[in-house]
């Protein structure tokens, strides 16, 4: 049974509230969602795709798109609690519209940025809405669907960031070489109005946090459960964001693929990563603890792999692939377990637990830039990211933000 309010209260202008968002349907409200999610992937993950042809032509280096890669993470995560805090009284549609509104300023002007010190900052920029935009929408998506099959409901808007990754990125690098990186996130520009007209014409009015204030949504950021689920959630995803964020390299200059091969890897990358969100959404509807067990202890085997063998040609790409499955995996749960500890505020949950895989993208990416402007070649980060997952997985087994989800 889905909890979103049938009908809008009388005298709202029709350009604010359309008939098509009064009694939607939860399809539909979903499908503006997958869409805005399908355009923060390609933002986000497509950078790892156009970065051989921004070195090029912003005149740099690998790790200094690092950096940008990096920048973007690190507006997530200062961009997710403070406007999911600060805004916390806004109704859900007006918060979602203006986040995608702003998506759609930034994209734009990450595809204008004249070198890489102006891209630097348009890309912290563009990740400010993105976790309160996914998190909300992981919270009208609940409701929409029922609590009872909030797992899914939360998969089903990470369909529209694995598609990114299954089409759209291999598109992106594929675009890029044949036309530039400017027009790929032209394109993402586009995606994202689509998503903004979407969320206008079916998203029904949802209300905020009635009678909040600043101070009283910070204290819901209290407690030990809380604070160990995100360091659980950082730690785990930074392998993705060390290995993705230099992908690209690693296949061209370590494995030595053509831009072909670089471009059915990706594909096969975001098709693992599609079976790892649907496999994940069903294993946390039946137990949050459980999909994060088993998707921490997949990405401890894969990075283990990659480590010592991911210079082996295609064997890698198995490896990559494996990887990307058991992350999303791994995603669902971390998502659905901070909605539950702050009950309360649910919207700021979600927003939170993106907030924390960013902060593992700036830390993966960074350690990764780092390791690799020192010389030591595109595989270290992959022994990085190791460590942490391994800290995530014992934080699973044993520490008080996944245990009392039993």
């Amino acid at each position: 049974m889905t909890a979103l309010p049938p009908l809008a209260p009388s005298g709202v202008p029709r350009w604010r509230l359309p008939r098509s968002a009064r009694s939607p349907h939860p399809a539909a409200v979903l499908a503006g969602f997958v869409v805005a999610g399908l355009g923060i992937g390609l933002s986000q993950a497509g950078a790892s795709a156009v970065i051989q042809d921004q070195v090029r032509t912003l005149d740099t280096s690998v790790d200094m798109i690092g950096y940008t890669i990096m920048a973007y993470a690190l507006g997530v995560v200062v961009g997710a609690p403070l406007l999911m805090v600060g805004l916390a009284g806004w109704g859900r549609r007006r918060l979602l519209l203006l986040m995608s509104g702003i998506f759609v300023v930034t994209s734009a002007l990450t595809a204008i940025a004249p070198d890489v010190w102006s891209l630097l900052v348009v890309r912290f920029l563009a990740g400010l809405p993105h976790g309160a935009l996914l998190g909300t929408a992981s919270y009208v998506a609940m409701l929409a669907v029922g609590r009872e099959r909030r797992g899914m409901a939360i998969a089903t808007i990470m369909y529209g960031l694995t598609a990114a990754t299954v089409v759209g990125v291999p598109a992106m690098q594929w675009g890029s070489e044949a036309f530039g990186w400017r027009w790929m996130y032209w394109a993402v520009t586009a995606v994202g109005v689509g998503g903004l007209l979407l969320i206008w014409a079916y998203t029904p009015r949802v209300a905020g946090t009635k009678g909040t204030s600043f101070t009283r949504e910070m204290s819901t950021l209290t407690g030990r459960p809380l604070w160990m689920a995100i360091l659980t959630i950082t730690t785990g995803f930074a392998g993705l964001g060390a290995v993705q964020s230099y992908m690209v390299p690693l296949l061209e200059e370590t494995n030595g693929f053509t831009s072909g091969a670089v471009t059915v890897t990706l594909v096969l990358f975001g098709v693992g990563m599609t079976i790892g969100a649907t496999a994940g959404g069903r294993l946390t509807d039946r137990g949050p603890a459980l999909a994060a067990r088993v998707g921490l202890s997949g990405v401890v085997v894969s990075l283990a792999l990659l480590g010592l063998f991911g210079d082996s040609g295609w064997p890698t790409v198995i490896f990559l692939v494996s990887l990307g499955a058991f992350v999303q995996v791994f995603s669902q749960s971390a998502q659905t377990r901070l909605m539950d500890v702050i009950h309360s505020s649910p919207s700021l949950g979600a927003a939170l637990s993106h907030s924390a895989l960013n902060a593992a993208t700036v830390l993966g990416s960074g350690l990764g830039a780092v390791v690799i402007a020192f010389g030591f070649g595109f595989l270290a980060p992959a022994w990085l990211a190791l460590v942490g997952a391994i800290a995530a997985l014992v934080l699973v087994a044993w520490g008080p933000g996944y245990r009392d989800a039993e």
